[in-house]
């Protein structure tokens, strides 16, 4: 196994447009942003953008740090698996193939993160899944918007159809055992699903224990559960997409780890 020190670069890559630099610095901003908000794994969990207007993803390289990726240390791949930045390293390959799927399969989709924390983790081994325990449910779009799928160590062709399979009309899938796949139109969309989808989770095995210990819980029932969506749909001040959020995160990412943005 190649192990890399992670390249000091503090510009764009040669022939990087104005449209993939900004594309760079948003999925820089997605790695810094889950160290700050300890969701990280190691070295483990990728994430991934669509390189506008071309058939390429980009992501990092395979055993760097979150809080080590930059904009300009990203690697570019060809939907046809051409690495593009071999200077920076190799990708995971479940980052370029899983990309590849549903960057293929959705148009809409424009930013893959591949995540596995605790708390969703914990959730994952449970055979009723995601439950309506909290707002935070509410906040990922209710369950129906959850895919699940059983974890495989290897992307076999079975495994990459089935996977396909459960996200089809989706925004997440759960993968059991593992962590998840969160989807959305962009950068901040993604992150916003992702983090709400792990307070989901960490409340659910919060009020489990308070259940283990004899507390009556109460989870929101289906009615409440339509309306209060249907008050969000409609809400014209705030559209549960993570835009307000992203930008907050960026500002504060700017002052506190401006480095991934060089």
């Amino acid at each position: 196994m190649t192990v890399m020190t992670p390249t000091p670069l503090t510009g764009r890559p040669a022939n990087c447009s104005d449209a993939e630099w900004e594309a760079r610095q948003d999925l820089a901003a997605i790695y810094n942003a889950l160290v700050k908000y300890r969701l990280t794994d190691l070295t483990n969990q990728w994430h991934a953008v669509r390189v506008p207007g071309e058939e390429a993803l980009l992501t990092h390289h395979y055993g760097w740090m979150h809080d080590e990726v930059t904009a300009s240390n990203l690697i570019k791949v060809g939907f046809d698996r051409t690495n593009h930045n071999p200077e920076n390293g190799a990708p995971n390959p479940s980052a370029t193939k899983i990309g590849k799927l549903f960057f293929e399969a959705d148009p809409a989709t424009n930013c893959i993160m591949h995540i596995h924390t605790k708390a969703i983790m914990g959730v994952s081994a449970q055979t009723e899944g995601v439950g309506p325990y909290s707002q935070a449910y509410l906040m990922i779009g209710g369950g129906d918007v959850i895919g699940y799928t059983d974890y495989e160590f290897e992307c076999t062709e079975d495994f990459l159809s089935g996977l396909l399979k459960a996200g089809i009309g989706k925004k997440m899938i759960v993968e059991a055992w593992h962590g998840a796949f969160v989807f959305g139109r962009d950068a901040g969309e993604a992150f916003f699903r992702s983090f709400y989808l792990d307070q989901a989770c960490a409340v659910q095995l919060e009020v489990q224990k308070s259940a283990a210990g004899g507390a009556t819980l109460r989870t929101i029932p289906e009615s409440e559960q339509e309306r209060h969506l249907a008050d969000m749909a409609a809400s014209d001040w705030y559209g549960y997409e993570g835009a307000l959020e992203w930008h907050a995160i960026r500002r504060r990412l700017d002052t506190e780890m401006p480095h991934y943005r060089t």
